[in-house]
């Protein structure tokens, strides 16, 4: 009976082992799964509120189509896209917004009535752990002038 338990007790000490190293041996493999996962998740974020700003920066100009006339140009439709990611946390600057597609053609100044405009934001996304790695997002959305 003494041999018995005293085995039993040797059994249990190299299970305890063998749980440590295995457990030291997958840790680093398991925070490299979770900052990846982190990471791929900061980067979705990010392409979600460029795609916003853009959004938000064609629906500012679809709505005041003169904006192409203030000085300068396109101000509040890039003011729009800039607010609207800053409000997600996320800095634009104005050379991140670009406008295309908005075409003047009579006397009365801003975009033509009917005429598509199209608004691109770009970002560029730095992951937090592969550092030396650039992502640049870009997104852009297209509405007509009423």
């Amino acid at each position: 009976m003494y041999m018995a338990i005293g085995r039993k007790k040797l059994i249990s000490r190299k299970a305890a082992g063998q749980a440590i190293t295995e457990f030291a041996l997958t840790l680093p493999i398991m925070l490299i799964v979770a900052i990846g996962l982190f990471d791929i998740g900061r980067a979705y974020y990010s392409l979600i509120v460029v795609t916003n700003a853009s959004r938000e920066g064609a629906r500012y100009l679809s709505l005041n189509g003169d904006d192409s006339v203030s000085i300068p140009a396109f101000a509040g439709t890039k003011e729009a896209a800039m607010r609207e990611a800053e409000d997600s946390f996320i800095t634009l600057s104005t050379s991140d917004v670009s406008i295309t597609g908005c075409v003047q053609t009579d006397a009365f100044p801003g975009c033509d009535s009917g005429t598509p405009a199209r608004v691109t934001v770009t970002h560029g996304y730095r992951p937090v752990f592969w550092a030396p790695l650039d992502i640049t997002l870009t997104r852009s959305t297209q509405m007509m002038v009423p």
